[in-house]
Parts: C-alpha cells; structure tokens; sequence
C-alpha cells in the first residue's frame, strides 16, 4: 500500500486531499501546526475509510524543528512515496510603504524554506521513484497588488520547485500546483474572490479539481518533472 505525508493536512485543502488519497487506498501522514483538534478528527475520519493514518506536529517555519520532527517522523512511520507540501500562508494586504521586513520573513520562512528543508529531509530516505508535489498558487505567476510579501514566496517558491526537480533526479521526481480560487466552505463568501466574467470555465475550482491534478503528479511517468500546472479555469493564461 502506498503512503502519502500531506504538510497543512488537518484542515481546508490539505484536509480534503488526504481524504481523497484515503479514498483511494492509500496510508496518510498528517502534518498540522496549530490546528491539532481538527487534525485528530481528520485523522478519525480517515481510520473510517480503512488505511492507516499517522499525525504530528511541527512549526515548519522553525528549520531546526523541521530537521529533528521530520526525520523522526520518516524513522517512525515510514518515508512515504509521496511529500505533498501543502502548508503555507496568505498574510493581509500591506502596500510597499506599510510592509516591513518582518512581513517577509515571515512569508519566506512559512511558503519557500520549508519546501527546500522538508524535502532534503525526505530525500535522505526516499525510495526511487517517488514524488514531490508542492502546492503554491497564482500568486507564483501573477502580481497582485499589495502581495508583495506573498508574491515574492510564492514565486521563489516556484523557482525552488524546478532546483529541487533538477537536484534529486533521477530518483525523485519534483512538480507544483498553482490553484486559483478554490470554492470552500470555509471562503464561501469571501470577498475577495475574482470575478467570474473573468475566468472561462465561469466558475471556482473545487476540491476535485485540485486534487485530480496532485493525483496526476503522484502517479504519473517520474518523467514528467520540474513542471507546475495552473489549475485556475483559463483565468491565467486564457482570459
């Protein structure tokens, strides 16, 4: 049976993933930072559908901490065949004369270093042939105003993805996910959402749509590396 490590995985996306690798017979690792309540109930929801389901905790924006738990957690449950990194954050609107470099570490150090760290980590007990999927977003290619900070860690982010693609091959096959706006029940009426006139397939992306494309990556040719996919409705590169 083949197992997955989802970082973020106790709520929203990273939840929904695990869910569906569990659907599809595959063991899971969970990762959260805070979230640990919602985490244990993802981890009971999954133990229902019949495959094992480990779960730990880390800061990953801490490196030392990323270099001790994650080591641990590969010695006591096993590497998996896939590392999905999934955990990041979407920090405030700040335009460039409110940002302050504390606004981009903080970004740099919770979307771009952890992806390096916790894939060096899992590179050290990999087998041949398995997968790294990072899930970053628009915000790698596109600028949105007052994202500066957010811009910057996902687009390094990005670049990141194709260097580690390049440096583990050809064991380790390394691909991204860039989602648009992904309709949740958690940002069912968020805000800030973009227009539908300006996205094709005129509407959001769910769940499956996500999903369907990190399931491409996990099981397809390792051939296939240093790649990234929008996953937006044509928003990015049709509108």
């Amino acid at each position: 049976m083949k197992k997955v490590l989802i970082t973020g995985s106790g709520r929203r996306l990273g939840k929904s993933l695990a869910i569906e690798f569990a659907i599809r017979n595959w063991d899971v690792i969970l990762h959260f930072n805070n979230s640990k309540e919602m985490a244990k109930k993802t981890q009971a929801e999954i133990i229902k559908l019949g495959v094992n389901c480990d779960i730990f905790q880390c800061d990953i924006s801490n490196i030392s901490e990323i270099e001790l738990i994650f080591s641990k957690v590969f010695k006591d449950f096993g590497t998996p065949d896939v590392l999905i990194n999934n955990a990041g954050i979407f920090p405030p609107q700040k335009d460039i004369f409110n940002i302050s470099l504390e606004d981009v570490e903080n970004s740099i150090n919770t979307n771009t270093l952890p992806i390096l760290f916790i894939s060096k980590e899992f590179a050290k007990s990999a087998k041949d042939n398995s997968r790294i999927i990072n899930i970053h977003s628009l915000g790698a290619v596109e600028i949105w105003k007052n994202r500066i900070d957010y811009n910057m860690s996902k687009s390094a982010a990005l670049t990141l993805t194709k260097s580690i693609a390049r440096e583990l091959a050809p064991k380790i096959s390394v691909n991204a996910i860039n989602p648009g706006h992904i309709e949740m029940e958690e940002n069912a009426s968020d805000s800030t959402k973009n227009n539908l006139d300006n996205i094709p397939m005129k509407r959001y992306a769910n769940v499956n749509d996500i999903f369907d494309a990190v399931y491409f990556f996990a099981t397809c040719s390792n051939y296939i590396t240093g790649q990234y996919l929008n996953i937006d409705g044509g928003y990015h590169d049709c509108r």
